[in-house]
Parts: structure tokens; sequence; C-alpha cells
């Protein structure tokens, strides 16, 4: 079987024994069998204990060798010698993938860890397993309801196109619910851990071919063999977009990633020289990474940096205009004939220069259309970043936007001023049609500017 289908049987398990399940609520166990459980994971489930015989209306079986049917995937969550053991079944009974939720291994700096990891990888090596971690968060599924982890927290994420692998279980899960919170779903997310199997390079390679994937985000802190990723990346960065989130970019921080995953995390510059040279787009925070990796997941790149800026205020267009500066995007030269329509649509009192201050303008359906027209079909205008104030005035504005945006073959990102927009303005609106709505002016720029980073890259590579 070739990896990429073996992947699809860990990333789309019919199949899941949880090995250390427990009925204790104070137990891991508990947690990881009862997570899979209550996301509604609709395969077959196979507790593994030897000191019991039925959990939660299931039979529990006390080895994985014992289980009578296939197992897809094996969630280990026993002492780490256990959990080597617990491997070397999975590899007799044929089980695709292990994911270890178990610590104690090469991130607690100890021969005796390191030697348990190492059995761990040749184990792995020598019969075609893929194992996730150790240390690891494991890993959610949403578009099957699989949540193989012991986080509660993901058991009702929003299902979607975005791909999330973590060296850290934590940061895992800090991604995973600020795209929650930003109407971003996921595809698939994991927590890599110590990547005693399963690394970075592999799960790239493998969402480039996965039709629920459109964009991947990665957090690391540190590669044993980077040349690795970035080869991966660059074959297949014109097809898909990938933001690293780089940790221990700082000595301090360096010093203490070594005992959090045992890894290394390396200069900073180099890195990002590497990141740059491979079609990698590296950010400084999660913030950044959200912002950008939502724009990536509705829309197309443009075709160049020139951008116009729309604003219903005029402060909130001068932080878009500094943002756009720190960001290296163009302000678009406007045509004639553009200004002369914004002249005739807007109140000769506010400016029709770029950036555009629509002002009371918003409330007038006719003008905003009008506008609109006039700026996207500018071709000095690569994309469109707008600023409203999120409140009813602007429902004629965001009715003439919900009508033009999304077939003008441009991008265009809103920030509504609420995170949650109004009572008739609400960021689902404009989401459901590819528009990605920000909570902050600065942060629609933001978004764009991965557009256009991700539209530099794709040319360069393609």
């Amino acid at each position: 079987m070739d990896s990429t289908r073996q992947l699809n049987s860990v990333f789309y398990p019919k199949s899941v024994a949880v090995v250390g399940a427990s009925t204790n609520p104070e137990k891991v166990g508990y947690l990881c069998l009862t997570n899979i459980l209550d996301a509604g994971f609709q395969g077959k489930v196979y507790p593994v204990n030897p000191t019991l015989s039925e959990a939660f209306g299931l039979k529990v079986f006390p080895s994985i060798r014992a289980i009578p049917g296939d197992v897809d995937i094996a969630l280990i969550v026993v002492p780490p010698e256990a959990a080597v053991a617990a491997v070397a079944d999975c590899a007799v009974k044929g089980v695709k993938g292990a994911i270890l939720i178990t610590s104690g291994f090469k991130e607690v700096g100890t021969a005796t860890g390191q030697d348990l990891q190492q059995k761990l990888s040749d184990i792995a090596r020598g019969n075609g397993l893929h194992v996730i971690g150790p240390n690891t968060l494991g890993l959610v599924n949403p578009a099957i309801n699989l949540n193989a982890t012991f986080d509660t927290a993901l058991n009702a994420i929003k299902s979607g196109n975005v791909a999330v692998a973590a060296q850290s279980g934590g940061m895992c899960h800090f991604i995973v619910q600020s795209l929650d919170k930003h109407n971003v779903g996921v595809s698939q997310a994991m927590g890599l851990g110590n990547r005693s199997g399963l690394d970075f390079d592999e799960v790239v390679a493998y969402w480039a071919q996965n039709e629920a994937t459109r964009v991947i985000v990665l957090y690391m802190e540190g590669l044993e063999q980077p040349r690795r990723l970035m080869d991966t990346v660059r074959k297949m960065v014109p097809r898909k977009p990938v933001l690293v989130l780089k940790g221990g970019r700082s000595e301090q921080a360096n010093r203490v990633t070594l005992s959090h995953t045992g890894a290394l995390a390396g200069k900073d510059e180099l890195y990002r020289a590497a990141f740059k040279q491979s079609g990698i787009m590296a950010v400084d925070n999660t913030t950044e990474l959200v912002d950008k990796a939502k724009a990536l997941s509705l829309q197309a790149p443009p075709q160049g940096n020139r951008i116009a800026v729309i604003s219903a205020m005029g402060g909130p267009s001068i932080v878009m205009c500094d943002r756009c500066y720190r960001m290296g995007l163009l302000l678009s030269q406007f045509a004639p004939a553009t200004w002369q329509r914004l002249r005739r649509a807007i109140s000769p009192l506010t400016s029709v220069d770029n950036p555009v201050d629509v002002a009371w303008g918003v409330g007038d359906y006719a003008a905003s259309r009008e506008i609109l027209q006039a700026v996207i079909g500018d071709e000095g205008v690569d994309g469109v970043t707008i600023s409203l104030d999120g409140s009813n005035l602007s429902l004629p504005f965001v009715r003439a936007l919900l009508e033009i945006a999304p077939d003008c073959g441009k991008p265009v990102t809103v920030s509504l001023g609420l995170e949650r927009g109004s009572a008739d303005v609400q960021p689902a609106l404009l989401e459901e049609k590819g528009i990605p709505t920000y909570p902050v002016p600065e942060r629609a720029v933001t978004g764009l500017a991965g557009l256009v980073r991700y539209g530099e890259i794709r040319r360069r590579f393609s």
C-alpha cells in the first residue's frame, strides 16, 4: 500500500482502538475514549484495557491483538514502556497508524527516554506503521466527527479546508480554536509531538493531494532535517499555500523547546531564509496566522499588489494605509474614469482618491454599487480592502458588496468593526459568499496581504 493510501486510513479511519481506555474521569484514557464517542464518530471503537471488560456499553479487549476486526488507528495512552509494546502489537496487527499521547520519551532528556523513542522509530520503519508522536495531542477530523485527542474543546469544531500540523499540542489547540472562533473550519488537525515517525514533510505531501484541504498551517519549533520539508513544499506550493509559525525564535525560548518536544529550535534567521527560498509563508504570531489562513481559505490570490482602500470613516482608512505600507502593499492609482465615477457617487466633501472615503454613502444602495463597481473594475486595482462600522447603516453597502464581489475576479476583504457584526450585518452573510471579514481594519489588510504574498509565491514557483 502506498503512503498516501495508508495515510488516508490514518486521517479517515473506519475503526479506532484506545489503548489505556478508562472509566475513571481522572484518567487521560477516559478523556480519549469519551471524546471519540461524544464527537459522534460513526466507525468502530475498540477500548483496550486488560483490567476492564466493558466501558460505556462497549466490549473492552485485553490487547490490540485480541481485537477480532481490522484497526485503522490506535490511540495509545499508557506508560512509556507499555506504549512501546503496544506499538509493537500494532505492527503485528497491521494497524495503519499509532497515535502516542504518552510522554516520557526524547523530550525528558534522559538516556532511557531516548532509547524508548528510538525503539518506536525502529518499529515504525520496519513495519510500515505511521507513528504520530509520542508526546502528542492527537488527531481531529471534523468531517467524520473524529476527535482522537484528550482535548474536549475539539469535539465540535467547524469542518473546513484548513489543515493544521503542530509540534506542540497546546499550539495546535490554540490555532484550531482561534480558526474556529473566526469562522474558519479545519479539514484535519494534528499534534506531531516528538515526531518519532510522521513528520512535517509527510503530512504536507499528504495534504497537497487531499481534496478537502486548501490551506496548510504549520507550527514548528525545530527540524532535524529541514531540507526534506523545504523540498516537499517547493514542489507543491503552486497548488496550495503553506503558512508557518515558528516557535523558539529567541535564544531564551530556544532553550525551552528542547525540554518541550526534544527539538532544538535553531537560528531563526536561517529558518526564515529557508522558508523564503522554498515558498513557505512565515508569520509572526497566531493572529497573523489566522488572518492570512482565513483569506486564503476563501479567495484566490490577486495578480499584483496594488490595493484600493474603501472606508466609511476617515481614521480607519489611515490605519489601513499604514498597514498596507508595512506589509508591502501599494496603494492603487485610479484611472481618470474611475475618479470621475467616484466624484459623481460620493459627496464632494469627502475623498475620492485612494483611500476612498464613502462616509454616509454606505447608506445609499445605488451609490454603494457605483463606488464598488468603479473601484473593483479599475485595471490598476489588484485587490480591495474595506472598513465598515458593522452597524445596520452599512447594510445597503453590504448588499451591493454581496452582489458584486463574489464574481469580480479580485480578492476583497472587509472589516466590520465588531467580531459578530450587528443584527443585520453578520460576518456569515459575507463569508458564505467567500468574502473574509475581520473585527478591526488592519487585520483585513493582513488577510489581503496573505493573498498577495501567495500570488507572488505561486508565480515564482509555477
